[in-house]
C-alpha cells in the first residue's frame, strides 16, 4: 500500500516569473498549496495573491516565513536578495528552492552551499531548462557516446523583447547592482548546461555589451547581450551568444563531437536532429515518449513541474537534494564570476574552482 503523505505547504517571494509559471504549478500540483506569496511591493503581493487565491500576502520575506512556517519556500526575486532569502530560509530549516543566476558572486554561492549541505533540508536551484525534451534526451545520447569525443558547443540565443528602449520598463534587470543583465538571467542556464556537458572549464573569454544604454529615462548599468569562449579541462571548447537586444527570437545548441553531431534547433527544444561521421546531412532524432511535456498554457511550466517532482520525491523520502542543487548553482556562478572577471579585464581568465 502506497503512503499518503500531507500537501506541502508552500510559500513563495516573487510575483513575476513566480505568477507566470511557479505559482500556477504549485497550485495545480497534487502535493503541494501555495500558502502565502511575498513581495517588496505590496500592491503585486495582493495582486497576485487574489489571482490565485493565496491566503496570506506580506512584504516582509522573513515575516512570512515566521508567521506562515511554511514546509517549502520558492525565491524567486532579483538576485541580491537570493543570498539573504536562501540563508534565512535555510537557517529554519526550510526546503528552499532557488532562482537562477544562483547568488551575486561565488562567495555567496558557497556560504549558501555550504549551509544547505549542513542542514536536514532538500535544496535546489530553479534549472529547469534541463528538463525540456529535446535537451533531456540529447544529454542521455551524450552519455551514449553518440557523437564520439566532444570537440565544440554553440549556444547560440536572441531575444526580441528588450530591442528599443520602449520594449521595457527600467528596472532590476537594467541594474548591474541588483543582479541584472542577460549574462546573469541567460548565462546561468547556458553555464549549467554546458557544466553538465563538457565538465569542468578551464578558462574562460568574455565581451559584454549593452546596445540599449537608457530605459525610462534612467541608465542600463547592466549588459543586454554577451559572448563568451570556453575552454574546458577536456579540451573541448564552447561559443556562447545570447542576446535580449534582438530584432527577433530565435535560438540554437550543437554539440559536434569526433563521431557526429546533436543540434536542437528551438529556444524550447521540442525537436533534436543529429548525424553521424559519413551521414550528408543531419536529420530528425525523433524524441521517446518519456522525455516529452505535457501542453501547458506557459511553456515553462512543463518542465518547472518536472523539477518540482523531483524536490516532491527527495523531500517526501528523505532523500539528498536532487540536481540541479546547490552544488549545480555553486558550479554556475564560478562560470559567471569568472566571465564577468575577463570582462573587466579584456582578456582570458582561468577559473578557479574553490
Amino acid at each position: 500500500m502506497a503512503i499518503k503523505f500531507p500537501k506541502l505547504r508552500v510559500a513563495v517571494a516573487g510575483t513575476s516569473f513566480a505568477g507566470n509559471v511557479q505559482i500556477p504549478v504549485f497550485q495545480s500540483h497534487p502535493r503541494t498549496q501555495v500558502i502565502a506569496v511575498s513581495s517588496g511591493r505590496a500592491e503585486r503581493a495582493e495582486k497576485i495573491a487574489k489571482e490565485h487565491g493565496i491566503p496570506a500576502h506580506y512584504t516582509n520575506f522573513e515575516e512570512m516565513l515566521d508567521n506562515e512556517k511554511p514546509d517549502l519556500v520558492s525565491i524567486v526575486t532579483p538576485p541580491e536578495q537570493h543570498f539573504p532569502m536562501t540563508m534565512a530560509a535555510l537557517n529554519r530549516r526550510i526546503h528552499t528552492l532557488c532562482e537562477k543566476p544562483f547568488a551575486m558572486n561565488i562567495d555567496e554561492a558557497k556560504q549558501m552551499k555550504a549551509v544547505a549541505d549542513d542542514t536536514p533540508v532538500v535544496a535546489m536551484v530553479d534549472f529547469e531548462f534541463r528538463f525540456l525534451p529535446g535537451r533531456a534526451y540529447a544529454e542521455d545520447l551524450l552519455r551514449q557516446n553518440y557523437v564520439g569525443e566532444i570537440r565544440m558547443a554553440h549556444f547560440i540565443t536572441q531575444f526580441g523583447w528588450r530591442s528599443k528602449p520602449e520594449d521595457a520598463e527600467w528596472n532590476w534587470w537594467s541594474d548591474a547592482s541588483k543582479g541584472g543583465g542577460a549574462l546573469g538571467a541567460l548565462g546561468s542556464h547556458a553555464a549549467d548546461s554546458l557544466w553538465l556537458i563538457l565538465g569542468t572549464p578551464r578558462r574562460i573569454f568574455c565581451d559584454l555589451a549593452t546596445f540599449v544604454p537608457e530605459r525610462s529615462g534612467k541608465p542600463v548599468t547592466s549588459d543586454d547581450s554577451y559572448t563568451l569562449l570556453i575552454e574546458f579541462e577536456s579540451g573541448a571548447r564552447a561559443v556562447v551568444q545570447m542576446s535580449s537586444a534582438a530584432g527577433i527570437n530565435g535560438s540554437h545548441f550543437g554539440i559536434y563531437g569526433s563521431d557526429g553531431e546533436l543540434f536542437i534547433p528551438n529556444l524550447m527544444a521540442t525537436e533534436l536532429r543529429g548525424g553521424k561521421r559519413g551521414d550528408r546531412v543531419t536529420a530528425t532524432i525523433p524524441i521517446p515518449e518519456k522525455y516529452r511535456l505535457a501542453p501547458e498554457e506557459q511553456p515553462l511550466r512543463a518542465p518547472f513541474r518536472v523539477l518540482v517532482n523531483r524536490m516532491i520525491h527527495a523531500i517526501d523520502n528523505r532523500l539528498p537534494s536532487p540536481s540541479p542543487n546547490f552544488d549545480d548553482g555553486a558550479k554556475s556562478q564560478i562560470i559567471l564570476d569568472a566571465a564577468r572577471e575577463s570582462a573587466r579585464q579584456g582578456t582570458w581568465v582561468e577559473v578557479v574552482r574553490t
